[in-house]
């Protein structure tokens, strides 16, 4: 298998893996806690630290991103780094 295969591999089986810890992290950094700790309780789900500790949650953080980028190929108005990012992409 190719490097570039067994690392999309290994993202794929970490991201399947650590959803449900990403979810609960973003609960709790929302202050849902009745909700996160429901979550916790009914998944079954870790209380082991997020590996990307991001301010807002790393989900609210990639989904910040990919909207900026999807808004930026669909939209005029979007921000300058995401139409830098398109532009470099394109070619």
């Amino acid at each position: 298998m190719s490097q570039t295969n067994w690392e999309a591999d290994k993202m794929s089986w970490v991201c399947e893996n650590r959803l449900d810890v990403y979810i609960y992290d973003y609960l709790v950094k929302r202050n849902l806690h009745a909700t996160a700790k429901a979550f916790q309780s009914e998944g079954k789900v870790s209380s082991d630290p997020v590996a990307i500790d991001a301010p807002g949650g790393f989900l609210f953080e990639w989904w910040s991103v990919f909207w900026d980028i999807f808004i930026a190929r669909t939209n005029e108005k979007h921000s300058e780094v995401a139409a830098s990012y398109i532009e470099v992409t394109l070619f």
